[in-house]
């Protein structure tokens, strides 16, 4: 097809170029000659620099977005305003493609990648030097500065009624399940709510900071809530009446299997997910283990900590919406068992404990075109997280310059709670949405609580930003 037409177009540019510069008949008949030599080596520089697809066979599609976000944040010992990629769902590309190997058969493949200039998820109030407890040290607004990330790599093979095998690294069946949304919200709120202020720390009642950040309270050391991004081999069937059931086998003694389910009756949508996943591979060489290199095992991997821990998660996630009047409800709910968990504290590792944590998310609204130019989304949202700071090693401060810090273990009792409410504006023709946002975050923790500390302070977040697709 391209050698074709490329073929057709430098004729035609010959041609013109003939005609341009007053070829006569009789010199026009005499296209062979010298005359035309430097047209032709054009022609052939132009075609040489034109993109095209590397085969035939395979249907190839570029894909991402270009996301923004401007953040005010008040911690009550201070204030700012950062720009920045939100973490949410920031700035990426994708290749995607598949090939026919039958009528039943597809194959095909995606590569990812995240790019961006300054990330949410590495933006705290520390900025510049200083002491690790006081504004003015750590990395603040310049966090994450500049980079790009392989979101996902991996290769398919589909049949139409034996369903789907995918290898590489990415998403496993059970990723993102507590993502389901129907709202249209988007960027403003995520059932993920640590995605938010992650990496924000936490302001203690007398003016100082503990190492502690948000996100311990949210998902703590042994990772997020969403599942795995990870090298795996994985199963999904065909859809059948509405559902798809997939398992997954991944390294590091990780494996998980998923149920989903979408639909619509009456004017009302459905979705929904439920997934439950085991990680036991925590104890590797670097950092938790040794190696001897002398005496008795010598040679050998001799683990240290978290020995034989053991996560088990189930997760789920239901959205409705009804489609004639926009209203919505989502929720979305997670629950943890740690074994022989053991968290970092300081001069070592706690004794290896077994415990649970849990979330749960609510959010409502409308979502309705107002406008004529795409859905405005009204929301609000509320969350709850308990006990999952039971694996990290919490260090509160006292005095500037260290004096009565105290660093302890979570508590299964330590809890945060989160509100929020917001508006998105979508622009249909240019595949844009525009969002306003409030977040407030509350933490009720031990560790907090204790004499010369005075609790911590309440973090309010106000987001503005956009999205655009391509």
């Amino acid at each position: 097809m391209y050698g074709g037409l490329l073929k057709s177009a430098s004729a035609l540019a010959i041609v013109a170029a003939a005609g341009l510069y007053g070829v006569s008949s009789a010199s026009a008949a005499d296209l062979g000659g010298d005359c035309c030599a430097d047209l032709e080596e054009r022609v052939a520089e132009l075609e040489a620099t034109t993109v095209r697809k590397g085969t035939r066979k395979v249907s190839v599609t570029i894909s991402g977005q270009i996301s923004q976000q401007l953040l005010f944040w008040d911690d009550g010992v201070s204030k700012d305003v950062y720009i920045s990629g939100p973490t949410s769902s920031n700035s990426r590309w994708r290749i995607t493609g598949s090939a026919k190997i039958s009528p039943e058969i597809t194959a095909g493949f995606m590569y990812e990648f995240e790019a961006f200039g300054s990330s949410s998820a590495s933006q705290n109030q520390m900025n510049g030097t200083g002491p690790s407890n006081t504004v003015g040290s750590g990395f603040g607004d310049d966090g994450g500065a500049t980079s790009a990330n392989l979101r996902q790599h991996w290769a398919y093979v589909e049949h139409a009624r034996l369903g789907r095998v995918q290898m590489g690294f990415g998403g496993s069946e059970a990723n993102n399940i507590i993502l389901i949304d129907l709202s249209g919200k988007g960027m403003a709120a995520s059932n993920d709510v640590r995605l938010h202020n992650s990496s924000m720390r936490i302001a203690q009642g007398n003016g100082l900071y503990s190492s502690a950040t948000w996100g311990t309270y949210f998902q703590g050391g042994s990772g997020d809530w969403l599942n795995e991004r990870l090298d795996h081999i994985s199963y999904r069937t065909p859809t059948i009446a509405g559902f798809t059931l997939g398992a997954s086998f991944g390294e590091d003694n990780y494996w998980d299997v998923a149920l989903r389910y979408a639909g619509e009756f009456n004017g009302i949508r459905i979705a929904a997910g439920l997934g439950y996943s085991v990680r036991s591979e925590y104890n590797n060489p670097t950092g938790e283990n040794s190696m001897p290199t002398t005496g008795v095992g010598a040679g050998t991997i001799v683990c240290t900590a978290n020995c034989d821990k053991e996560l088990r998660q189930l997760v789920g996630a239901l959205s409705v919406r009804h489609m004639p009047t926009g209203l919505f409800f989502t929720g979305a709910f997670g629950e943890r068992d740690y074994e022989n968990t053991q968290a970092s504290i300081s001069g070592g590792f706690a004794g290896a404990r077994d415990f649970s944590a849990s979330f749960f998310y609510l959010s409502g609204g409308v979502a309705r075109n107002f406008f004529g130019i795409g859905d405005t989304v009204a929301y609000g949202e509320y969350s709850e997280w308990k006990g999952t700071s039971q694996d990290t090693g919490v260090t509160t401060v006292v005095g500037p310059l260290g004096a009565g810090n105290s660093t302890a273990v979570g508590l299964s009792g330590d809890k945060v709670t989160h509100w929020g409410v917001g508006i998105v504006q979508n622009v249909d023709a240019a595949a844009m949405e525009f969002w306003l946002a409030y977040k407030t975050y509350s933490l009720d923790a031990a560790a907090f609580n204790r004499a010369g500390v005075g609790g911590a302070e309440d973090l309010h977040m106000f987001t503005a930003g956009t999205r655009i697709r391509f």
